[in-house]
């Protein structure tokens, strides 16, 4: 898809961060391949557009598809019904290129519903990218369209900050640069429920609690997920005064991981960025039903583990 024309428009729709950020570092890094590149988003997506690709922004309500456009989406783990109906519509108006980029396998099938049906064959991506190489769904109509693809997201990143570490423009940030700790929340409870046995609750309470039981005085920042409200930490927020809350909207993903001593989350596409910035991060999956896969560099097994790691930050 790389080989595309000059003729071709390239369309990239995105509803959450995760797939703004494939979509968006697509069209950075093959920009040149299209005559134009036209960038739509939602309230939860937008601020991964405006600080990548804001020249690309588009409003919605002045969509149109030529036979010719190469279409690419996000996808979510939780509600892609915005990209598929942009596909369903996509090939109602004949466009030959309908693309979905899938960041993640996990939950890999309500990806493609729509009020928890599976939408129609003929309504699926002509291609689904996806960064696992032997992954398959077991749905024969989506395996066949299934290609292993290297993660655009990465690279881009690679790129951006190859030679220059990220601007720091955060006032938090700025005044505890590499002695502060990053804690990634999910919702992992709305997605999955007690599946694997924990909620992103009770994994953040009890990263706060062995901090600071083991007089551990130091800065740390949840950032939350930008579908997740600050509400949801109020109690803890007042408990443990080294606690800052923000989310994705307030400060910039790169900077904020960049700069940490630690990352502690459970599935997080953050990680990528830790891994990228060789920072360490651990996925908290402590009472857990079945191990969750994750991309972070290590895995907390036990409360034990936590502990012995939480004692010996320096």
């Amino acid at each position: 898809m790389q080989n595309s024309t000059k003729n071709s428009r390239l369309l990239i729709f995105a509803n959450d961060p995760a797939g703004a950020n494939v979509t968006m570092a697509y069209a950075k890094l093959f920009k040149n391949n299209y005559s134009q590149i036209l960038a739509y988003c939602t309230k939860t997506s937008k601020v991964i557009y405006q600080d990548h690709i804001p020249e690309y922004i588009a409003n919605i309500k002045n969509l149109y598809f030529k036979q010719s456009d190469t279409i690419i989406t996000g996808s979510s783990g939780i509600d892609s019904s915005f990209e598929l109906n942009i596909i369903k519509k996509a090939h109602k108006h004949n466009v030959k290129k309908t693309i979905m980029i899938v960041d993640s396998t996990s939950n890999f099938l309500m990806r493609f519903k729509i009020d928890n049906k599976l939408i129609e064959e003929k309504y699926i991506p002509n291609e689904i990218w996806i960064f696992e190489k032997y992954f398959k769904s077991n749905i024969d109509f989506i395996d066949k369209r299934l290609y292993f693809k290297e993660n655009y997201y990465v690279s881009y990143i690679k790129q951006l900050f190859k030679n220059n570490p990220p601007v720091t423009t955060n006032k938090f940030i700025n005044k505890y640069k590499y002695n502060y700790i990053t804690i990634l929340s999910e919702y992992v409870y709305e997605l999955y429920r007690l599946k694997y046995g924990f909620t992103e609750y009770e994994v953040v309470e009890l990263i706060l609690e062995y901090i600071n039981k083991y007089n551990k005085n130091i800065p740390i920042y949840l950032k939350l997920h930008p579908k997740e409200h600050k509400n949801k930490y109020n109690i803890l927020l007042r408990k443990y005064d080294n606690l800052i809350i923000n989310n994705l909207q307030e400060i910039n993903i790169q900077e904020l991981i960049y700069y940490s001593k630690i990352v502690f989350g459970i599935n997080s596409s953050v990680f990528n960025e830790s891994n990228l910035f060789s920072i360490p991060s651990y996925s908290i999956q402590i009472n857990r039903n079945y191990p969750l896969n994750t991309s972070a560099s290590n895995t907390i097994n036990n409360k034990q583990e936590l502990i012995d790691l939480i004692i010996n930050i320096k």
